[in-house]
Parts: C-alpha cells; sequence; structure tokens
C-alpha cells in the first residue's frame, strides 16, 4: 500500500491566480465524485474517527490534518491503478487505519518524542521505511478485514493476487527487499509462497516460527490492538536486524561487482540477481536476531545505500499503490501538529508534578479527574453530594471529640449573671459583701468515644467478568476507590489539624488488597498505614484498571487479613477494648470461589469485634447479600457503587 510516507499535513493548493491543468481539474473532480458517491460507506467505516474530503484543486498528493482529522483523498492515488470502486473503498480504508495508529501513537505519553523518531528514521533509511509499510501494512489490513466483512477479506486477497502483486517472483531483487515483500505478500495471500533466495526464506521461516509465549510473534506484531509504540519497539527489535543484515550481505555483492555506483547495481533496471549467499542461521536457533534500533543504515566508507538501490527501493513501491503523501510532507505535518499541541502551563505543572512523585502525568490527571466528577454524584436519598455527606461525617466526629459544653449553673460569690438581686440586698445589709447570687458560665470539653484509631481495609474485585459490557464494573470500582481513598486522606489532614484541640487524637489507618486469582490476593497493595500518600492513590487506581483475574478469590484476602490479627495480640486487645475500630469492605461483581471458606473467615474476623461488609456489584454479585449476611449491600446499577460505599462508611464511622 502507501510507502513509508503515507501521511501529510494540511492541504496546500496552488496559491490564488495559478492556473490549474486539465489534468489536475479532472483529477479533482474525480475525487470530488468518488468521495461524495462513497461518502456514507467511509463515514460509517471510520466511526466519525476521520473524516474524508476531496483534495482541493492543485493539490497533486493525499494529505490529512491531524487537527481536524481529516483525509483528503486525491484521484492519482487510485487512478493510476484502475482499481475497482470496492478496490479502492479498501484502500481508503486502509490509509484510515494508518491516520488511526499514528494518531493513536501521538497520544500516549511521551509520543511525540516517539513519532519523530519514527519519521527520521524513514527519512534516513528507505529500507527501513520499506521493512515498517509492508509490516504496518498487515495490521492496517488485518485492522480492515476485522472491522468489516468476510467480503472485504475476499476482496482484499484479489487485490494483492492481481493487482499490487500479480508477480511473485522476487529472487532478482536485493535480498532485503526479497524478505520485506514476500513477508507482506505470504501475509495476505499465505497459501501462495513467493519466489526469493535460500537465504531470505530461511529468515521468513524463522520469523513465522517464532513465539511470544503461546502466541505467533508476527501475528501478535501485526495484531491490530497492538499500539503502534509497542509495534515499532519490536519491529526494531527482532526485524530490523534481519533487514540489515540482508542489506549488509547486498552491500558487500555489489562491491564484489564493482557496481557501487550512485542508481546502478541493485538499484538499476538490471535488478539484483539474489543469489544464494551465505545460509548464516541469526543466532538463536533460527530467530530473528535480537538487538539493534531502527537507525541509518549506511556503512562506514560505503556509498548510500538509499542511492545504490534506489531502482529495487522504486521497484517495491510500484508493487504497492502510489505513494500517498510524500515524507517530507509527513514531517510537515508533524511539526504543524507539535506547533498546535505545546505543552499549557497547566500541563506543564502536571508534567513536572508528576515526574516529582514518579507517575505518568496522564495517570496523574486521570485520577485528578475522576476525584473532580465525584463530586457531582449524589445521594438520590438526600440530594446531597456524596463527598459533602463524608466532609459532613468526619466534621460530626471532630465535633464530638473537642465539644464544648456548659456546666450545670449554680450561685457563686461572683460572677457573669446577677440572677438574685434581691437576696444580694438583703445579704448586704446583714453585712455579707460576697453572697452567693451569681452565676457562671464555665467552658468545659467533653470526650467523646474511646476509638483512637480506626483501621480501614478495602478489597477489591480484579477478576476478568469486571470488564464485561464495556469495564462499567471496573470503571465505577475504581471511581468507588478514589472516593475512599480520597475521602480518608482528608478526614486525616482534618484531624491532624485539631490534633492539639483533641482530648483524645484520631487517627485513620487504611489499607488496600485485591484479588485476581494470582500469588498476590495475600499480599495487600498498600500497606496499612496512616499515610496515603498521592503516588500510592493514583498507583492503586491504575491497578484497579486492570482485570486479569479469572476466578473470585475474596476469601484468600480475607484470610490473609485474619491471620495478622491472629498474629498481634496487641491488635486484639485493642480492638476488643474499643481502642481500635476495624473495619473491612470487599467488592465483588459474582459469587465467592468458595462460599464454604469466605464465610469461615468471616464469623471469626466479626468474633474479633471486626466490622466486615460486602459489596455486591450489580446483579451479577447479587450472591454477596448470602455470602456476607448479615453485613452487605448490592449496587444494582455500576453507577450507584461510589453512593454505595459512601454510605458504608458513614454507617460504620457514626460511632466513632
Amino acid at each position: 500500500m502507501a510507502k513509508s510516507g503515507e501521511q501529510g499535513g494540511e492541504p496546500n493548493p496552488h496559491e490564488s491566480g495559478v492556473e490549474l491543468t486539465d489534468e489536475e481539474r479532472n483529477f479533482h473532480e474525480e475525487a470530488v465524485r468518488f468521495v461524495e458517491a462513497h461518502r456514507d460507506y467511509l463515514e460509517n467505516y471510520a466511526r466519525g474517527a476521520v473524516h474524508f474530503e476531496a483534495a482541493p484543486a492543485g493539490l497533486n498528493t493525499f494529505a490529512f490534518n491531524l487537527e481536524t482529522n481529516t483525509i483528503y483523498v486525491h484521484g492519482r492515488f487510485y487512478h493510476d491503478r484502475g482499481l475497482s470502486n470496492e478496490k479502492t473503498a479498501f484502500a481508503l480504508s486502509h490509509e484510515a487505519e494508518h491516520f488511526l495508529e499514528k494518531k493513536a501513537l501521538l497520544s500516549e505519553p511521551d509520543g511525540a518524542r516517539k513519532f519523530g523518531r519514527y519519521l527520521r528514521q524513514i527519512k534516513m533509511s528507505k529500507a527501513y521505511g520499506l521493512m515498517d509499510n509492508c509490516v504496518a501494512d498487515v495490521r492496517e489490513n488485518r485492522a480492515v478485514v476485522a472491522k468489516t466483512s468476510k467480503e472485504t477479506a475476499d476482496i482484499e486477497r484479489d487485490l494483492y493476487k492481481k493487482d499490487l502483486f500479480a508477480e511473485k517472483d522476487f529472487a532478482n531483487e536485493p535480498k532485503h527487499v526479497q524478505f520485506c515483500d514476500a513477508l507482506l505478500r505470504e501475509s495476505r495471500v499465505p497459501d501462495e509462497q513467493c519466489q526469493v533466495s535460500a537465504e531470505v526464506r530461511e529468515k521468513l521461516d524463522a520469523l513465522r516460527a517464532m513465539k511470544a509465549g503461546e502466541e505467533n510473534f508476527f501475528d501478535l506484531l501485526t495484531n491490530p490492538d497492538t499500539p503502534m509504540s509497542l509495534r515499532l519497539s519490536l519491529q526494531d527489535e527482532y526485524i530490523w536486524p534481519v533487514v540489515k543484515e540482508l542489506l549488509e550481505k547486498d552491500l558487500e555483492d555489489e562491491e564484489k561487482k564493482g557496481k557501487g555506483k550512485s542508481g546502478e547495481g541493485g538499484g538499476g533496471e538490471g535488478g539484483h540477481t539474489g543469489g544464494e549467499g551465505e545460509n548464516k542461521t541469526p543466532e538463536g536457533q533460527g530467530k530473528p536476531v535480537k538487538g539493534g534500533q531502527g537507525r541509518e543504515a549506511k556503512p562506514e566508507g560505503r556509498p548510500d545505500p538509499n542511492d545504490i538501490f534506489k531502482g529495487a527501493y522504486e521497484r517495491a513501491k510500484r508493487r504497492g499503490l502510489p505513494e500517498a503523501v510524500p515524507a517530507d510532507e509527513v514531517g510537515k505535518s508533524f511539526r504543524r501538529w507539535q506547533e498546535a499541541n505545546k505543552e499549557s502551563p497547566l500541563d506543564r505543572a502536571d508534567r513536572e508534578h508528576a515526574e516529582r512523585i514518579g507517575v505518568a502525568k496522564t495517570d496523574l490527571q486521570r485520577y485528578r479527574n475522576m476525584a473532580k466528577q465525584l463530586g457531582e454524584i449524589r445521594n438520590p436519598e438526600t440530594n446531597m453530594s456524596v463527598v459533602e455527606e463524608l466532609r459532613n461525617l468526619f466534621r460530626q466526629i471532630r465535633a464530638r471529640r473537642i465539644k464544648k459544653v456548659h456546666p450545670p449553673r449554680y450561685p457563686v460569690e461572683e460572677g457573669e449573671e446577677l440572677v438574685d438581686p434581691a437576696q444580694l440586698i438583703a445579704e448586704a445589709k446583714a453585712g455579707n459583701l460576697e453572697p452567693k447570687v451569681w452565676e457562671s458560665f464555665e467552658i468545659k470539653e467533653k470526650v467523646g468515644k474511646r476509638f483512637g484509631q480506626v483501621q480501614i481495609t478495602f478489597i477489591f474485585d480484579r477478576s476478568g467478568s469486571m470488564d464485561e459490557n464495556g469495564g462499567a464494573k471496573k470503571i465505577e470500582q475504581q471511581k468507588a476507590g478514589v472516593l475512599g481513598m480520597e475521602a480518608l486522606d482528608e478526614a486525616n489532614e482534618l484531624y491532624d489539624e485539631e490534633k492539639v484541640n483533641m482530648v483524645e487524637p484520631l487517627e485513620i489507618l487504611s489499607e488496600v488488597y485485591s484479588f485476581q486469582a494470582d500469588g498476590d490476593d495475600g499480599k495487600p497493595m498498600k500497606r496499612m498505614s496512616k499515610e496515603f500518600s498521592e503516588k500510592e492513590r493514583i498507583g492503586v487506581m491504575k491497578k484497579l484498571g486492570t482485570v486479569p483475574g479469572g476466578n473470585t478469590t475474596d476469601f484468600v484476602s480475607l484470610e490473609a487479613i485474619g491471620a495478622e490479627v491472629d498474629a498481634d495480640p496487641t491488635l486484639r486487645q485493642k480492638i476488643a477494648k474499643g481502642e481500635i475500630k476495624k473495619i473491612v469492605i470487599v467488592f465483588t461483581d459474582g459469587e465467592s470461589g468458595d462460599v464454604s471458606r469466605v464465610q469461615a473467615v468471616l464469623k471469626k474476623l466479626r468474633e474479633a469485634g471486626i466490622a466486615v461488609a460486602g459489596v455486591g456489584i450489580t446483579e451479577s454479585g447479587k450472591a454477596v447479600l448470602n455470602t456476607y449476611a448479615p453485613n452487605a449491600s448490592l449496587a444494582r446499577n455500576a453507577e450507584d457503587l461510589p453512593v454505595t460505599l459512601g454510605g458504608l462508611l458513614k454507617e460504620h464511622l457514626a460511632d466513632v
């Protein structure tokens, strides 16, 4: 398909007043007709992520606008090939995938730097650009087929067999070109093998056999769900070294022939014989050589390979669709995007703060956005913000501990209020100058409850079922987690400020577990402590965004808590005396994998004076009402989860 510069910048038609040629007008009119005739298909395919417009008259290339997500279609992109409308529609869908893949890369943290490095690589080495384009084309084609139908797959196969790669004999091309083109064609027409040199075939077979865990490496590399940043990293590590090795052999072959001049040898029309070369297997039992980056492929003291194999690269380009946008335009577009996306002062402050605490800026901003959204969540019973309800609760707890009351009023010799004037006169006449006819107001502190410390444990569900139905349960559990973490952190700040005014200071300690059916179920992701740093809170939120588990193993986390209580007699005594209140809240969206174990540990914990509550997430978590009875709640909708947690905190902290 389109080679290394498949993207470009904003349209740049002729300046006003410059006369257009008949060919330019015809191409423009043809593009307008095509886009209008197929707009419904194109817009529906892109689902609003990309807009298609005819290239303005005088713009003799494809183009796109990164700011408006618009692709400008030029007639010559498909006119020169004489493709059918169906095949042209496939080609444009393919270009949309190129666009979306790169747009996604730019949205990643550090994505602009990675994209800039990528542009330098394809500009520096045409061999690298050819390799990248062939690998990317496999990925884009898989994405198009996955989004459409079997009929589209048939159109693509026919396109590669009859239009793009009708000739599958590449044996006369330089070896590194053979490898790239055969890799692309055989990936899209797998039942037909290309003719290449024995050495190239060995490299292709080694790559095809390579595994990444249980998956085929090349299938993983070209999976539409694999981010471009990861694809580039993997192809630089495993595929580019193979291409560089073959390129080096091609250069050696050219030197032996004495045809190292620019444009000759492998670059000329006569082509490269391919030959057998050395059938040397890369280290690692036939696997591609690991290591190496996509930098300039120009060996020391030799002419530029871009010149030596210029003819071969041109032939490779003709085997695909015409280059949609010149490579230079890619750089121009990227620079315009950088200018339009300069870091704002707020973004810069976020980045610097994220760097200071050791988290990604995107994670910091997501956490803050989630915390901000919590302020808009209201308790339907009170119509109050859940966040404000919790703040009121913590203020009430503080007020109870420093509550100022009037003692009973009684007569004294001197005071603030004269309560018996007649008695004062009578006593004075009798010679008593200090009669008890006054009342005094004396402010005294009243101590609240005995609890001096509250320990709260959150146990979150990271089983795979949390990702069902678009991941709503997972997202709302994240919000509930952020609500709990922010509330406890804010409460501790409040009590620290009033510590000197409290008869008995109050501390709130917290810890966080999650269960995902692995060895970490019994290990807290945040250990019990009063401190809950911003970095830790963001880390918990981020981890709750992954749900790798295959089973509901809530009992493992509960048993770990039980074991800690058993191992600490002092803690048990303080809980029994009322000096420490310990609360455990478990979230789950399904029936426990071992109900009997859960109920056994619940009995043990509750007998020790620990409050344990279960929260079922949606109807799928309804079993929690029986398993965790009598302290169980059900958030029938995922969106109710933060409200449910707020209610539980109010209930269990009411007597603190």
